[in-house]
């Protein structure tokens, strides 16, 4: 009977060893994901700012079908989750926005990365981590 004791704890154990590194790895999975969404969100909100410039004139303090003049605001530039930041490439017209995420990307090395190019058609959003 002590045998049988002994080798239920241990399967039981193993049962619950298994269970905790499945669940880290799903939590994982999730943070990334969340952090991913997170920053398209931010750069969606950016460029709608943005393509506000570029519809406004000139006159009225906007870019007048330019992007040209349009700045990140600072606050974007490093966020409150610590290292993720926004960088954006203004031209006359378009605007290439790249955000960088604090988790681990797909390639489980560096960091989430999405960018979102805004051109007065629309915009376009590759996810590159």
């Amino acid at each position: 009977m002590g045998q049988q004791q002994l080798l239920l704890i241990v399967l039981g154990t193993i049962v619950v060893i298994i269970a905790v590194a499945i669940g880290i790895d799903l939590f994982s999975a999730s943070s990334t994901e969340v952090n991913r969404d997170n920053i398209i969100s931010v750069l969606t909100s950016l460029s709608s700012d943005a393509h506000a410039f570029y519809k406004k004139e000139k006159q009225l303090g906007g870019g007048g079908d330019s992007y040209v003049g349009w700045q990140l605001p600072k606050s974007f530039k490093k966020h409150e989750n610590g290292k993720r930041y926004i960088r954006a490439r203004v031209r006359k017209n378009r605007i290439v926005f790249t955000g960088y995420g604090t988790e681990k990307g797909r390639n489980q090395r560096s960091p989430v990365r999405v960018r979102l190019i805004l051109r007065p058609t629309g915009t376009q959003i590759r996810i590159q981590n």
